[in-house]
């Protein structure tokens, strides 16, 4: 999540001036290890199934106060999340954490983002006791959630309802079969084994009434196509049913004639910058259907293994940060474009291009595009 981003959603949240199901203030830090523990949980398992946000630096009716001046050690995204692997929670289930810094009114504010999973609930397979205090001990097998502004009492466990709505969420029972589809592809392993050249068809082997369908293939182009050993590239309407209902519909591409199979990219033009990208942003349809074609990768290869030039985006929100930094970095675009006209494989992709006509946007375009990409992800190659 970007900065700016978090920062509005703390203020929004700070305005309420309470603390609400899935957020809470803290003026500061505690050393008592159960509370840190039980705060944590009980946000995890939050009812309403949102990213928790627990606020250091803020009082109970939302006043910031800042962090800047505790004395105790501060809290990081390591820090935390090690300390939860050390827990005995069953299952193996550790809630999925982050730390981010924002600043409000001149203040710090340490923000512990529990994330939204579908693994609740999240419970504790031995008691944990490290206080002296046993009011303060946790119970195993104890569901611990939040009511309004309330933690579930530790020698307590939630009602039934909240109990049986967590559960619910593990096993997918609160989806429409839309939801349930997009779940099912988050991991390739659902899926049975396919010759998308013969076959053109998978299913879920949980559920075999999910099903992907590719229809009949035609010629396609792509400026893509020609970052291929082979430029010559089929694509083909790709079908995701539930029964005989089509949920979802996108495109099968077949590159480099059929070896590698991706699922159909977005394109951007930067057109003030004279850029041009394909892009697939890992929260959409074609992310999620990403891994399934490419042997459980987040990114579209060649037959070699080498990277193709599609940018890969965790959100839409991440990309429109990319935007950003290439156009404030568009000095950087003559030198790159110079030392791609040096380079053999470029020249090479470019005499393929050649032969078909150069098109506005090209093989160029694209390549600088990737420069940019591969330097915003690894700055030192600037």
């Amino acid at each position: 999540m970007q900065v700016q981003e978090l920062k509005m959603i703390v203020q929004n949240l700070l305005q309420r001036g309470c603390e609400g199901i899935y957020w809470d203030y803290k003026e500061d830090y505690t050393d008592c290890k159960e509370d840190k523990l039980i705060d944590i949980i009980c946000m995890a398992n939050n009812i309403d199934g949102h990213d928790a946000y627990l606020i250091y630096g803020a009082n109970d009716d939302g006043i910031v106060t800042g962090i800047e001046n505790t004395t105790h050690t501060r809290y990081t995204t390591k820090s935390v999340t090690e300390f939860l692997r050390s827990k005995p929670f069953a299952g193996g289930y550790v809630p999925k954490v982050s730390v981010q810094i924002v600043e409000i009114e001149n203040h710090e504010l340490d923000v512990l983002i529990i994330h939204s999973t579908r693994n609740t609930p999240y419970f504790l397979a031995n008691n944990f006791s490290q206080s002296h205090d046993r009011k303060k001990h946790l119970v195993a097998g104890a569901i611990y959630t939040r009511v309004n502004d309330i933690n579930t009492p530790r020698n307590q466990t939630a009602s039934y309802e909240h109990t049986e709505h967590l559960w619910r969420r593990r096993f997918g029972m609160d989806m429409t079969p839309s939801e349930k589809f997009l779940y099912f592809l988050e991991n390739t392993q659902n899926w049975s084994e396919t010759k998308w050249d013969i076959d053109k068809h998978s299913y879920c082997k949980k559920s075999p009434e999910y099903q992907l369908y590719a229809l009949e293939s035609n010629d396609g182009y792509e400026t893509l196509s020609y970052f291929y050993d082979d430029e010559r590239m089929l694509y083909a309407p790709l079908e995701l049913r539930y029964l005989t209902t089509t949920l979802y519909e996108t495109e099968l591409w077949y590159m480099d004639m059929g070896r590698c199979l991706i699922p159909k990219p977005e394109k951007k033009y930067m057109i003030e910058q004279g850029l041009f990208y394909y892009y697939i942003e890992l929260d959409s349809l074609s992310g999620k259907l990403l891994p399934l074609f490419a042997y459980g990768k987040k990114q579209c290869n060649n037959r070699s293994g080498q990277q193709m030039p599609v940018l890969i985006f965790e959100t839409e929100e991440t990309r429109l940060s990319f935007e950003k930094w290439v156009k404030e970095n568009i000095e950087f675009k003559n030198s790159y474009s110079e030392e791609l006209k040096k380079s053999a494989i470029f020249q090479h992709i470019k005499d393929k291009e050649s032969k078909d006509g150069s098109p506005v946007c090209g093989v160029l375009e694209v390549a600088i595009s990737f420069k940019y990409y591969k330097t915003w992800c690894s700055p030192e190659e600037k």
